[in-house]
């Protein structure tokens, strides 16, 4: 998504609000009234961090699903952070720094039950460039970069493995720089070989190669005119993934042209090497409102109607792990916030009056697939955001990073409260509910209504739904009694477990 400027008389386009939208609870209820029973997270568990040690295990592609060593099926819903230096330098006017905000997106008993948490590290904080920039490339040298990573990402790394995080590492690049050009691609490169050798053995770590390829999108092609746009991609990009390879076995996220949007090219042709996935980045704007349409948009286009050389009914994350890395809703964004998936939408759309449901239709996708995400964004400035902040701060706030003097001192204990934005026309709640759903991260659904809470109503809704499709087709999240079947046993088992 697109940074938002920082300049704090901009704090508008900061706040997020966003569109009336209908409780997950009862989206839930409607699904069960259809006779089936959503399980966010769907078909797996969470890998869950060692209790002594707090090491996560490695993660490894196997087909279109991530797995542990152990063959444990692992799917992974959490959120972004601003970008950590970011946090860190303006905690006095936010009131949290980078470390405490990781700590209350993992925080279980304040019910928040991120298992991944994505860390945006963006060339404009490396380089202390104007922030809401896209400084020309290189935007920072190596001293810049080894700094940034000593101060703010190790300290943001090491947290996510001791509360028990993945944590997703970000290039995180956007605007229009074409990315065939030459100078962003020895940035890149730059990046990720002092990245990649940095956290390359730690389990808990995933890279995500670039944010949002942007600069030269080809809207509109398909049949071999898109074959041939999606192989220049892959040729530009490829290096920078065999860079990473060559530190870390770890888990690779590939990103795509137009912000991210064309995750179908895994269909027409995949990167070369193991352990790959690709991301996708979708706001209200961007189309789909049902599960098929989301389908629709990660599957390859043929215009035409005639043969195409590749597969055009498949979607992506039938052949190969998707992560959505970017999801999020503000009903009082600017325009085009998200980014556009035409040159109409790409130019001007308002994306958050598109559709008003899209928060509960976007987690219906993700609780229905094999889908991993991480919400945009768990912050109070950046949109679309979840809090606002629980503390006094004055009306007409003129401050900026790197280039405006000293940031204000707001808040000096800290971690502030921050407060969630909650109700029709905000994200924060629905977030919150959807990361919720197995509280104890045991890789079993015990919040079977999506509600927040595991009462008597989670019994009943088992009851009356263990025999349909959506809870056989993913027994093992609602097995709580362990003999590898979904009955009535795992009914009194999950009243047993609540009482």
């Amino acid at each position: 998504m697109n940074e938002q400027p920082q300049s704090i008389h901009e704090r508008d386009s900061e706040t997020e609000r966003t569109r009336p939208t209908t409780s997950r609870r009862r989206f839930l209820q409607a699904a069960a009234g259809a006779g089936i029973v959503v399980a966010s997270g769907g078909v797996v568990g969470h890998a869950a961090a060692d209790s002594h040690t707090n090491t996560l295990p490695s993660l490894r592609r196997n087909g279109n699903l991530i797995e542990t060593p152990d063959g444990e099926t692992v799917e992974l819903h959490g959120v972004n952070i601003a970008d950590p230096k970011r946090v860190d330098v303006t905690a006095s006017v936010r009131g949290k720094d980078a470390v405490q905000t990781i700590d209350l997106a993992t925080d279980g008993s304040r019910g928040w039950h991120a298992d991944v948490v994505r860390l945006p590290v963006q060339p404009v904080d490396i380089g202390e460039h104007e922030a809401g920039t896209g400084p020309e490339p290189p935007a920072f040298d190596e001293s810049q970069l080894q700094s940034y990573l000593e101060d703010h990402l190790d300290p943001a790394v090491e947290r996510c493995g001791e509360n028990g995080a993945y944590a997703i590492i970000d290039y995180h690049r956007h605007r229009d720089i074409p990315w065939t050009n030459a100078a962003l691609g020895e940035e890149v490169q730059l990046f990720w070989d002092i990245v990649a050798a940095r956290y390359g053995e730690m389990n808990h770590v995933i890279f995500e190669v670039y944010n949002e390829p942007q600069g030269n999108p080809n809207y509109g092609v398909s049949g071999q005119e898109l074959v041939d746009f999606w192989s220049e991609w892959k040729s530009t990009a490829q290096p920078w993934v065999d860079t990473i390879r060559e530190y870390s076995k770890n888990l690779v996220l590939v990103g795509s042209p137009r912000w991210s949007q064309m995750t179908f090219g895994a269909v027409i042709e995949e990167f070369d090497g193991d352990n790959l996935g690709y991301t996708l980045h979708l706001y209200p704007a961007h189309g789909p409102t049902t599960p098929a349409d989301y389908d629709d948009f990660v599957t390859p286009p043929n215009d035409g109607g005639g043969a195409v050389p590749y597969d055009d009914e498949t979607p992506a994350w039938e052949v190969t792990p998707v992560f959505m890395t970017e999801w999020g809703f503000d009903y009082d964004a600017g325009p085009a916030a998200g980014g556009g998936v035409n040159e109409e939408t790409a130019a001007g759309a308002d994306w958050a009056e598109y559709d008003p449901d899209y928060g509960h239709h976007v987690t219906e996708w993700l609780s229905t697939r094999p889908v991993h995400s991480t919400a945009w964004e768990f912050d109070v400035l950046w949109d679309p955001s979840m809090f606002t902040r629980g503390f006094d701060v004055p009306d007409d706030e003129s401050w900026s990073p790197y280039t405006d003097g000293s940031i204000p001192e707001y808040v000096t204990d800290r971690p502030a409260e921050w407060e969630l934005q909650t109700g029709g026309g905000y994200m924060g709640d629905t977030v919150k509910q959807f990361l919720r759903r197995d509280p104890d991260n045991d890789g079993r659904i015990e919040d079977v209504t999506g509600d927040g809470e595991t009462t008597i109503g989670d019994v009943r809704r088992l009851l009356n739904n263990r025999d349909s499709e959506g809870v056989q087709t993913h027994a093992h999240a609602y097995d709580f009694n362990g003999d590898g079947t979904v009955n009535a046993g795992d009914v009194l088992a999950l009243f047993r477990e609540i009482y």
